[in-house]
């Protein structure tokens, strides 16, 4: 069934575009130079994120090449970005950060020209909300209003904060702590939002920002009981490298705000992830850790991990995700820490020629891979080590349709190659692996990997997301990645192959322990009385296929424990 009812947002923030643009870049798809705002359309993003600063002067002091302007992300700066995002059909969200400068947990530092009314929050309400009217109604006045207004940017510690810009780039002269103040800067800017919206076609949504997910909750309610609760949605960064939690917990934390808060949309306003470890230019990249569960770092796996992000966004209620900043590509130019781009790494285009990549995350807004949210994963992995794989390693199966499509399995090194889905719960058919692109190159599949007079090895989908990871003409599991299990169980250390499983059953060790001995239950307990085959190097083989279907239980002794797993067999 369709995963959502309502319009989610796939969003990316292009507010170095311009300025990226300025310094010699040009946009490139399949080799032929194309507006950047059209590449992210025609790949499924539907909104744009751009950051606005008051009056960025400081940038005047950066020696910049020629013919580069002296200021970005001013609101002339800002303006054409909207306005080059409508012309292709992209909704906006406008990032006020109420400052000159980046506002981040340890940067709110009030404008320059605001610093005099720093201590008078009345006053200093007035020019937040004389601010929000000025630059709305000029947007408005020019069919430029922006359907998502972002008030603030990572507000952990509150906002327009710090008075002073240091000369080292840090945020100094703290004025206050105190969350009613906070509260009331916010309902000067909600206020003036909703005065000029008013008036306006576009009426825009109001969105609050926190970073991280711990926290979360606390901070949203400490906004809520200070009384700013005129808003539409609750904001989140969410980076792996930086917050350190899974793509579930993420989830779970949505889920709770949700449930929390029922009257929020909860959206990632911010995210970002790598495709490379390696610095393309003299400046320092910043966002630098992996999550162990989608190793080696290479462009297929940014994709991968952006599509799984996403996909638990969409099922836990969230209504968008926003990547930050996929076109902040090397340059000659220069920012406050250097020349370059702290983001070569993270951009959704090549270091040399500014090519989008398309094995790369650029492809993660793209409607394929959201069919339907239900589905589960499904990850196959084939070690082709020894054989010849100067044509390239393949994957073809029944969930490709009718004429099925032969299609690449991405190299993750050592002789691994890969691929992944998303099949629905139920989905029975088989898969074979090929190394090159005709059919006579299929692998030699053992009959036994198969139940059933099928052409290939049997897969069978159940309620959980599921890994099959063989050896190229062998049936048995080969090792699984980090952080990776076969089928549902809730650890590496035993790998059963395949759960569900509607033929042979393989089990093995993944670590330096021995298998003693295997039990076979059913779901009221009763032993089954069933062969269990070593197949040799620590695999054994159960053949099932004369058991009903249902839920078992397997009790598996090793050298220093009894280790449980749930079974679950299938007809097919």
């Amino acid at each position: 069934m369709p995963f959502f009812c309502q319009t989610f947002y796939f969003g990316n923030d292009l507010s170095y575009v311009n300025m990226m643009e300025d310094c010699g870049a040009v946009f490139r798809e399949e080799g032929v130079p194309k507006d950047v705002y059209q590449i992210f359309a025609d790949h499924g993003c539907n909104l744009v994120r751009v950051r606005l600063w008051k009056d960025p002067t400081w940038q005047n002091a950066l020696d910049q090449p020629e013919g580069v302007k002296s200021q970005y992300n001013d609101f002339e700066d800002a303006r054409e970005c909207i306005a080059r995002s409508k012309a292709v059909g992209l909704e906006v969200m406008l990032d006020v950060h109420f400052s000159d400068f980046w506002a981040d947990p340890a940067h709110q530092i009030i404008p320059a020209d605001w610093v005099g009314v720093a201590t008078n929050t009345a006053l200093l309400g007035d020019s937040v909300y004389n601010y929000v009217v000025k630059i709305l109604t000029e947007l408005d006045s020019a069919g430029l209003m922006p359907e998502f207004i972002k008030l603030g940017n990572e507000n952990n510690s509150g906002i327009l904060q710090h008075t002073t810009l240091n000369a080292d780039w840090t945020a100094g002269g703290n004025v206050s702590n105190s969350w009613s103040r906070h509260a009331s800067l916010y309902k000067r800017a909600i206020q003036a939002v909703r005065d000029v919206s008013e008036n306006s076609v576009i009426k825009p949504k109001i969105a609050l920002h926190f970073a991280g997910l711990k926290n979360s909750q606390w901070w949203y309610q400490n906004i809520i009981n200070n009384g700013v609760t005129d808003f539409d949605i609750i904001g989140l960064s969410y980076y792996y490298a930086w917050h350190e939690a899974s793509i579930q917990e993420l989830g779970t934390t949505i889920r709770n705000l949700e449930k929390t808060f029922s009257a929020y949309d909860v959206m990632v306003v911010e995210t970002g992830y790598l495709w490379t470890t390696r610095n393309y230019d003299a400046l320092g990249n910043i966002i630098t850790t992996p999550d162990p569960r989608y190793l080696p770092v290479i462009p297929e796996k940014q994709l991968e991990y952006l599509v799984d992000y996403t996909r638990e966004v969409m099922r836990s209620g969230g209504t968008g995700v926003i990547f930050w900043e996929p076109a902040w590509v090397t340059s000659p130019c220069r920012n406050p820490w250097g020349v370059g781009s702290s983001h070569d790494h993270v951009v959704f285009f090549d270091p040399v020629n500014t090519n989008f990549m398309e094995n790369g995350g650029g492809r993660w807004c793209e409607p394929e891979f959201y069919q339907d949210v239900d589905d589960r994963k499904v990850s196959f992995r084939v070690d082709m080590t020894g054989q010849d794989v100067s044509r390239g390693v393949y994957i073809s199966g029944t969930w490709t349709g009718d004429s099925m499509r032969i299609l690449p399995m991405v190299n993750e090194g050592k002789g691994i190659y890969s691929y992944f889905t998303y099949l629905s719960p139920g989905d029975t058919g088989y898969y074979f692996f090929l190394n090159d692109t005709t059919w006579q190159s299929r692998e030699p599949y053992p009959v036994s990997c198969t139940s059933s007079q099928d052409t290939g090895r049997s897969y069978a989908i159940g309620q959980d997301d599921i890994l099959y990871s063989c050896k190229w003409s062998i049936c048995y599991p080969v090792g699984l990645p980090p952080g990776q299990a076969t089928g549902s169980g809730t650890g590496n250390e035993i790998l059963l192959y395949p759960n569900p499983v509607m033929g042979d059953l393989y089990i093995r060790m993944d670590d330096i322990q021995r298998i003693t001995h295997i039990r076979l239950f059913g779901i009221n307990g009763k032993e089954i009385l069933t062969d269990v085959i070593n197949d040799g190097y620590d695999h054994f083989r159960i053949d099932v296929r004369t058991l009903p279907d249902g839920i078992y239980f397997l009790k598996i002794q090793t050298d220093e424990a009894v280790i449980a797993k749930k079974l679950i067999i299938t007809a097919g």
